[in-house]
């Protein structure tokens, strides 16, 4: 009676094992790109057309901004705003390029590295 008892425990144990090596679907493709706020106010950074949240980044400071690239694009286009005036600046850049936000003579100013 316990031989008949034990083997459907045996194979439910060993089936639930078996189930967790298996690895979840992978999501969707990410990328991502680097800003660099080398000015003197807090810059807010999106990702124009793939985001509609603005990133805070702080002045003297680096983040990274990462995003849902399901089309694969190799170019994206960043729109930076200053906390202090409200003066903004675009850029082109490839994914995973490096954005640096710096003061510019009376506005932020941007520029790729």
């Amino acid at each position: 009676m316990k031989r008949l008892f034990a083997l459907p425990v045996l194979l439910m144990l060993g089936l639930g094992l078996a189930a967790c090596g298996e690895e979840a679907p992978p999501g969707p493709p990410t990328s991502k790109i680097f800003i660099d706020n080398q000015s003197s106010t807090e810059a807010n950074v999106r990702i124009k057309f793939w985001t509609k949240d603005y990133k805070k980044v702080s002045s003297d400071s680096a983040e990274t901004i990462e995003f849902v690239n399901e089309q694969g694009a190799n170019v994206v286009q960043v729109h930076a705003k200053s906390r202090k005036q409200w003066d903004e600046c675009w850029v082109t850049l490839n994914v995973g390029q490096t954005l640096v936000v710096y003061d510019g003579i009376e506005r932020i100013a941007c520029r790729i590295e």
